[in-house]
């Protein structure tokens, strides 16, 4: 039972760990489907949080993530009812599930109040830190019929929250999977242009009339 927990719980929150979260995942998924149930996963990120390690320290990082999951539980037990889960994905991420209700409008409540509440300022060594926190929403079955793929689609959600100025949240769509397709292809293609000789610079001359 030690060895199970260790393997399967974050150290330092105490909450479950990816490992956990994704087999818990896979097994609501399976009952879902069988039950013709949808399910909402929120993808969260906290904003910045590498600038409380760089310039606070590491145990500041760490108190901050501690106070930060304190107000997920509590928005979570507020919001997204008893067959909720919610793990850390890793670093300063996490995941919830909401399993139970209109879960798509549930999860839109509870991200409302995760924005509001993760960017209340926290005090720090005698100052406030100021973070937020930038969410992807995704839904099963209508974005993804595996874990994989409803994961994959909730970061990348959460990637377009970032992009829109962070410290909000953003459903998953297809077209951000067409998106993030040409980034990635435009990004191949320009790491070899210079190479190639694909790339040059052209002046645009600029003039006044009157002199």
């Amino acid at each position: 039972r030690e060895v199970r927990k260790l393997a399967y719980t974050d150290a330092l929150t105490g909450l479950s760990n990816r490992l956990a979260f994704r087999q818990a995942l896979e097994a609501r998924m399976a009952d879902a489907d069988g039950a013709s149930q949808r399910l909402a996963l929120l993808f969260v990120d906290v904003d910045d949080f590498k600038r409380v390690n760089d310039t606070l320290g590491h145990e500041a990082g760490d108190e901050v993530l501690l106070r930060f999951v304190q107000r997920i539980k509590e928005a979570v037990a507020e919001h997204a009812g008893n067959a909720s889960l919610l793990a850390r994905f890793g670093g300063d991420e996490f995941v919830i599930l909401i399993a139970e209700g209109d879960v798509a409008a549930n999860a839109q409540r509870l991200a409302e109040v995760l924005v509001a509440e993760l960017s209340r300022p926290l005090a720090m060594s005698g100052r406030d830190v100021f973070l937020g926190s930038s969410i992807g929403i995704t839904l099963f079955p209508d974005d993804a019929l595996d874990a994989t793929g409803l994961l994959k689609n909730g970061d990348i959600a959460m990637y377009q929250a970032k992009v829109a100025g962070k410290n909000c949240f953003r459903y998953y769509s297809r077209a951000m999977d067409h998106a993030v397709e040409r980034r990635v292809h435009m990004e191949q293609e320009l790491r070899g242009a210079w190479e190639r000789g694909e790339l040059h610079l052209v002046y645009q001359p600029i003039y006044r009339t009157r002199d």
